[in-house]
């Protein structure tokens, strides 16, 4: 049996589509690297403009992934960094059950 895996598709000017590439639009579904969808409790997406999406994962472990624009880390892991691919948040960030990444904010929030 195949396993699924999350999709994306739309502007991935920040890499926010978490493909690996910086391709600027995807038009049909693209995979989100490193992530299957039975590790995936929740999912949130955050932009506050058109290149500087993120995309964030909750997983089945309550640790946290990211990708996408982190100009002012909403990323969470300690840099500044754009990531085209999911990346851990500070390892102090364990044991969440919610996340969030506001439409209009460059951040993230998770509880």
């Amino acid at each position: 049996m195949a396993e699924k895996r999350l999709k994306s598709w739309g502007n991935n000017r920040a890499g926010q589509l978490g493909d690996g590439t910086w391709t600027d639009f995807r038009t049909t579904a693209t995979t989100v690297l490193g992530l299957t969808s039975a590790e995936v409790v929740k999912i949130a997406a955050g932009a506050a403009g058109p290149a500087n999406g993120h995309g964030l994962a909750l997983l089945t472990d309550r640790t946290v992934q990211s990708w996408g624009s982190n100009g002012s880390g909403q990323l969470g892991n300690g840099t500044t960094t754009d990531s085209s691919t999911p990346v851990t948040t500070l390892t102090a960030l364990t044991g969440v059950d919610k996340i969030a990444a506001p439409v209009g904010g460059d951040f993230s929030l998770a509880n």
